[in-house]
């Protein structure tokens, strides 16, 4: 070829310049508002991301699903920590580089994000369930589920017939069942653990908390309720903080036998590109990014640099979450609730009683033991 073509050839390549990099698969499950920011975020720091929601209702089967194909994967997944177990079970994971775990987490986040001292993830976000306060209303006395009971009952007045609020939900029950000695698992509802504990849930309605609203509508008729002062105790936790709008108005206080958990980013054993992976994942856990969250949606960060430039709220709900524990890390753990959420439903509506109930969950939780076995 000659001299002039060579250098005609030189000079095009060098003006259509290399290729850029592919965008970063990102899978996630961040709500409405959170993945405006994410997009927003990324955008002003130039980094490319394909990035796919799924709904956190359906997000476990959906992302086991994608990730047991093995066709169609994505660099990084943003999952629930209780879902950690089983994808480390069906080695659908890769560990995260030395670099990664060696950032300056919180110890509760470092927790989450391992199994039986193996690093699985980079923690995200802590969350779990705390007492939710007005910052006029004093704490109860102690964490224990009496002492608010007590607070409750004490700040009932005729406009404010029902001061506390707890969801029928099996992680809210949680705490009731942890009361009684009990545990979230199989062997942890033996004897009349599950039925002392769901008779003393189940009193809570229609007495200082009211009667349930239909599904669906708990988080409407809890804000609105909040809006109008009408809550003294709300069992809750950190992802309900930005709807309210009014972050100073809200203080928080430990609860005992409160479950802590939190969002994990993994990469894929099936990622194309997981070094690209753990880049976002890295990113997206970096001080400056967990609080501008944190500033957004008074989320609890990871990174103890991240906290402590974090808004007061995250801190006080981080230090309320501090003596929360985790729930099992079993990979039958998130199935748990769909038989409990059932039998809370009935025992509160008055179509079954806490024996009954706890019998039939017993032998679900049973039936579910039993597949699981090799």
């Amino acid at each position: 070829m000659p001299i002039a073509v060579i250098a005609v050839a030189i000079a095009g390549g060098a003006c259509r310049g290399a290729a850029p990099p592919p965008a970063i698969r990102f899978l996630h499950t961040f709500g409405t508002e959170e993945t405006k920011l994410f997009n927003a975020t990324m955008a002003e720091r130039g980094i490319a991301v394909e990035a796919s929601l799924v709904p956190f209702a359906r997000g476990r089967q959906v992302i086991g699903e994608i990730l047991r194909a093995r066709t169609d994967c994505p660099d990084l997944v943003r999952i629930d920590a209780t879902w950690l177990p089983e994808l480390v079970a069906g080695g659908l994971l890769v560990e995260p580089p030395a670099a990664m775990t060696a950032r300056d987490w919180s110890p509760e986040a470092a927790a989450l994000a391992q199994l039986d001292g193996v690093w699985w993830a980079a923690p995200q976000a802590v969350d779990g369930l705390l007492v939710v306060r007005d910052v006029a209303t004093p704490a109860p006395a102690s964490p224990s589920l009496s002492d608010l009971l007590a607070a409750a009952q004490a700040a009932r007045t005729p406009a404010r017939r029902y001061p506390l609020r707890v969801r029928v939900d099996g992680y809210w029950f949680v705490p009731w069942l942890r009361g009684e000695g009990g545990e979230l698992a199989p062997g942890g509802i033996a004897g009349d653990i599950a039925v002392r504990a769901m008779t003393r849930f189940a009193a809570l309605f229609g007495d200082v908390t009211p009667r349930p609203p239909p599904p669906g509508l708990e988080e409407p008729d809890e804000n609105q309720s909040w809006a109008n002062h009408e809550i003294a105790y709300w069992i809750n936790g950190p992802w309900q903080f930005h709807p309210l709008g009014d972050p100073v108005r809200i203080s928080v206080s430990p609860l005992a036998g409160a479950p802590r958990g939190g969002q994990l980013l993994v990469v894929p054993r099936c990622a194309k590109h997981p070094d690209d992976g753990w880049r976002l994942g890295d990113e997206l856990t970096s001080p400056p990014i967990e609080i501008r969250f944190a500033e957004k949606f008074a989320t609890v960060p990871t990174r103890n640099a991240a906290l402590a430039g974090a808004p007061a709220l995250s801190r006080a709900a981080y230090d309320a979450l501090r003596g929360a524990t985790m729930l099992p890390r079993e990979p039958s753990t998130p199935l748990l609730f769909d038989d409990l959420q059932a039998a809370l439903t009935a025992v509160v509506a008055g179509d079954a009683s806490p024996e009954e109930a706890a019998a039939g969950v017993r032998r679900a939780w049973q039936r579910l033991t039993q597949r699981a076995r090799p």
